[in-house]
Formats: structure tokens, sequence, C-alpha cells
């Protein structure tokens, strides 16, 4: 069998990556409250990230403004009453619809004794998380060798991730992909089907492979796929090139190199798809990884994203008992003229520098608070303190430290059992309920804690509006979703995609991130923005002017988008 042009000898390595943190990264999948917009994130204690030099690097922290010092103490005459603490529900899907099976295959993880794990279950789950979109649809995940003959032939779609290069495929799996079953093929391995190719309209060429900066430079970075050019991440990476009968095939995205030359991306014959690389590796809000993400539903026979249309959410960040109040009132003045809804992310209790910041003491931006409420903003629990208060010292400051995960360390923190965790947020939940305010949903400071945890989460609130950690075979990394799901955690998980405002990720890569995503079925442009940037007296790069802030919700609405209140999102369901 044929696998590479002629003259080319297959690289010799034992997984379809060269080097280890090219596994392992997910770049820009976190960045709540300020932090990172383009710096991957390490993945455990013990392997962490190395990005390439001369990346671009976010700091993660942002600055703290200093407590308001004029703060003044409610009226209690002002004080709302407090509230009674219901269950919460998310929005139901109806799923009268028939259960839709769809199966997720991976190489089969490298031995434990590696030093190196090829992320291939972990891209599995990031996979079943997407799929998640739909309310009637249910997803198994298994390595590649416990493939039984027929399965693939009995789902509405079967799917396979090589990330480890020239694996044994069982010839069971090959058979019923030559016998016609619906399956989407992603990464390496596809010479294996030999012959078959042939009957699928395609053959294949060679590997793409770019290591030193001006070998990725040179390489296929882009694709283009519903006018649009998608940027891969600059790091070590690879790219399959196959050649397409455009008799048998359609090329629904093409790579493109710095030489302007163009290979299929993704291919289409007949029930068969096939993804040149991985695009699961590195994702970014304007990364291919949107381009596998919106395919999906043109993969699963989905024709309902006619009905589609353009979503916006709007998200104020980390209002605190500590804040100046005229960063919220002058976002809250624009949101009222231009009559969007909104929502906004609250802590209940705040501490700096070791000192405790109380709602009730500062009456101006509760006041503020209470007024968000009233235009119709939804409350999001924004964690207890925002910071590691009773858990570990120094406990850093609200709204700058984390609090459901060891940042510093990079490992769980020890104080924080199930139960201390679950205490933190009913506590916190409690405070707010007190003032008179109702959290209905959920956003983890920083978007980041111990894995173990986001269940925990979901006892309180079965809802989220962030981006999220997950951990398999050793990998720990994060995941952003261009549309609602639920995750692998059981949590409907409402997007976040745009980013924020912040040092080096300023409106213009905001809006570029909503026009990446304009184009597709159906569209999300999810962002966050800090009230105190449009603060008289902040003169940081990333200060925003009330035109300013009042264009980038306009801009966002220029592009077709309409901005909804995120707590009525709900899944879609396949036909």
């Amino acid at each position: 069998m044929k696998r590479f042009s002629a003259g080319r000898r297959p690289p010799v390595r034992r997984s379809a990556v060269w080097l280890g943190f090219l596994t392992v990264t997910l770049g820009l999948t976190l960045s709540a409250c300020g932090g990172s917009g383009d710096t991957p994130p390490a993945t455990s204690a013990d392997t962490r990230v190395t990005p390439l030099p001369g990346a671009v690097q976010l700091d993660w922290h942002r600055q703290v403004p200093l407590p308001f010092a004029h703060r003044q103490p409610i009226d209690p005459a002002q004080l709302l009453p407090p509230l009674a603490d219901l269950a919460l529900e998310t929005p139901e899907t109806l799923t009268n619809a028939p259960r839709r099976t769809v199966r997720v295959y991976y190489s089969d993880p490298l031995p434990a004794s590696s030093p190196y794990r090829d992320g291939g279950s972990f891209h599995a789950l990031m996979l079943r998380n997407l799929l998640g979109q739909y309310a009637n649809v249910d997803v198994e995940l298994r390595p590649i060798s416990q493939y039984q003959a027929g399965a693939a032939l009995s789902s509405r779609r079967t799917f396979y991730i090589g990330t480890v290069y020239d694996e044994p495929i069982p010839a069971a799996f090959l058979d019923d992909v030559k016998a016609g079953a619906p399956v989407t093929w992603i990464g390496d391995n596809l010479w294996e089907l030999g012959s078959g190719l042939e009957g699928l309209g395609l053959s294949y060429r060679k590997l793409h492979t770019a290591l030193t900066p001006e070998q990725i430079a040179a390489t296929f970075t882009t694709v283009e796929y519903k006018n649009y050019a998608y940027h891969k991440y600059p790091a070590p990476m690879e790219m399959n090139e196959v050649a397409a009968d455009p008799a048998r095939t359609r090329t629904l995205a093409t790579a493109r190199d710095a030489a302007g030359d163009r290979i299929p991306y993704l291919v289409q014959s007949g029930n068969f798809y096939y993804v040149a690389d991985n695009p699961f590796q590195y994702i970014t809000p304007t990364d291919r990884y949107l381009v596998m993400a919106d395919s999906l539903g043109t993969m699963l026979g989905d024709t309902s994203a006619a009905t589609c249309r353009k979503r916006a959410i709007l998200r104020l960040e980390d209002i605190s008992p500590a804040d100046n109040p005229e960063g919220l009132r002058t976002m809250l003045d624009v949101i009222q003229d231009l009559r969007i809804p909104f929502a906004l992310t609250v802590i209940p209790e705040a501490y700096y520098q070791g000192v405790k910041y109380d709602w009730k003491a500062n009456g101006g931006e509760l006041l503020q608070l209470y007024r968000a409420v009233e235009l119709g903003g939804a409350v999001i629990q924004h964690g207890y303190t925002h910071n590691y208060h009773g858990l570990k010292t120094p406990e850093g400051d609200s709204g700058d430290a984390w609090e459901f995960w060891d940042k510093e360390a990079e490992r769980p923190l020890a104080a924080l059992t199930p139960e201390a965790a679950e205490s933190r947020v009913r506590t916190g939940r409690q405070i707010l309920l007190g003032l008179g305010v109702r959290p209905q949903t959920w956003t983890t400071p920083h978007y980041e804690a111990d894995t173990t945890l986001y269940p925990v989460f979901n006892r309180v609130y079965p809802s989220a509006l962030e981006r999220r950690m997950y951990q398999v075979d050793g990998v720990r990394a994060g995941q952003f979703f261009p549309y609602p799901v639920r995750d692998a955690y059981g949590t409907l998980v409402l997007p976040e995609n745009l980013g924020n405002i912040q040092e080096g990720y300023l409106a213009d890569a905001v809006l570029e991130a909503a026009e990446a995503n304009r184009n597709l079925a159906c569209p999300y442009a999810s962002l966050f923005v800090h009230p105190y940037l449009v603060e008289s007296d902040y003169t940081g790069p990333d200060r925003l002017s009330k035109a300013d802030f009042r264009k980038l919700i306009t801009d966002i609405q220029a592009k077709g988008y309409t901005f909804v209140n995120p707590l009525n999102l709900t899944l879609r369901v396949l036909p």
C-alpha cells in the first residue's frame, strides 16, 4: 500500500506529535477575570507546557483596582427584602425526538512509561462535549482497539481521532468504512484504508510538519471555510495532505500555506468525511477548531440550522462590594439606552489585603447592582470570595486570585474538599439572596477548578456561563464552546467564546472573534467586560470610554448579532 508520495519515507515516531507539549496544550481556553489571551495553560503540576520562543505571553492576572475609598453604608430602607432559596432548573429542550447514538474512537493511549501523553482520549472528550449541543444524542467513547464489527454501521455517525502515528486499526473498522458507514476520520493513519481510499475518491499524498518558527510561518497555518480565514496557533504542527477527486468529493474547507498553495482540509465523500489535522490542539477564538465545531451539524445531517439567528451575550465581570460604583453605573447607562439583555457576575464577599468588604458597607455599588437587576440583568454567582480566603496563605485579593484551584502550585487546594467547595458555593448564594438578589447561574473564578469539583457546582447550579477545565489520561486543559452544550460533567454550559477586553487583546480582537463566528450555522458572540475599564481614573492600555463601550456593543450588532438573555438558551435537537 502506498502511504507517502514517491521518495518520501515516513517519519519515525511513536505518536502523532513531535513535542510533548503539543499534545497537551489548548491555547486561549481560559481568560476569565482578565486572564490569558494567547498563552497555553499548563496541564498539571507534572506536565507544564513550554510556549514557543517568541510566542505572545499575556499575564493571567489583571491589575485589580484599589477598593473604592468613598464607600458609604446603604440606608437600611433601601435594602431589598431577602429572597427564599428556590431550586434552580435549566430550560428544558423537548426531547420527544428519538435518541441518536454517536460513537467516538480515539488512539489507544501510549504506555504509562511514555514521557508524553498523546492526548487522544482528551480530544475525544472535547468532541463529546461539542456533541453535547444536541439534547437527544448519546455519545460513546472508546479506544479504537475496542471497535466491534458493525458498530459504525449502526450509529448516526462514528468519529475516529488518530493521534498515535501508524497505530494498528482493527480490520473490522476499516471494512465498515469501505462498506459506506457514516464515518468522520480526523488526523493521522488515513493511509491504512489502502485501496479503500480510491473508492472514496481520495488518495494520500504526504505529511507536512513544521517545528521551527520559520517552518511554522511557512506551512499550512490558515484554514479557509465559509469565506473566513481561520488561523492555527503558531506552534509545532502537522497537516496531512490528500488529493480529492472533485467529481466524487466535496472540499468544504481548504488549508493554505504562506506561499498561497492550498490543499483539502475538510473533505466529504458520500457518508465519509476527512479532517486533515487534529483540530482540538491549540484552540483559539479564531482557530480552525470552529470549523470542526460548526461542521458537526452537517456531518450529523442536521438541517435545522436554517432557522438559527445570530445571538450575542454581554457579561459584566467581577462586580464586587469593594468597587467604585462609577464603572457599573456608566455601563448600565449604555445598556439602558441600547435596551439590550445582559448578565453580570457578582462576587458575594470580597477581601483585599486581608480586609473584608461587605456589600451593605458600599451602598453606591449595591444600588447599582439593584439597578442592574431592575433592568433585567441575569445575576451570576462568581465564586464565594474569588480568592483563597480560608484556604491558603497568602490568600490574594478578590477578583485576582483563584478560589477552587491552587494556581501557584498548579494542583488542587488541600483544604478544599468537595464538601468544603459546596459549602463555599452555598454560603455565597445565601449572601446574595440575603441582599434580595437571586443568582441564576454560575461562573467559576478564572474559569478554573479542580476537575472533581465541577459536579459539586452542579448540585447548586445546573448551568454555568464559562469555559472549563477537563482532565483525562494525565492531560489537564481547558475548552471553550461556540454554542450551548451539556458537557461531560452534566452541566448546561452557556458559551463564552470571544474573550474580554484586556491589555494585548482589545476591542478589535474581540470583534475579529465575532467575525470568525458570524458565518457559522448557529453563531454566538459571547464576551465579558470589566466595569473598572470605564472608570474616569483608570489609565490602563485597555481603558474604555463610555463611547468605546457603546461602540463595542453596536459593532457586534452591526455584524448581525442580537443580544439575548443567556438564561433562555437551550440545547438543540437532532432530527
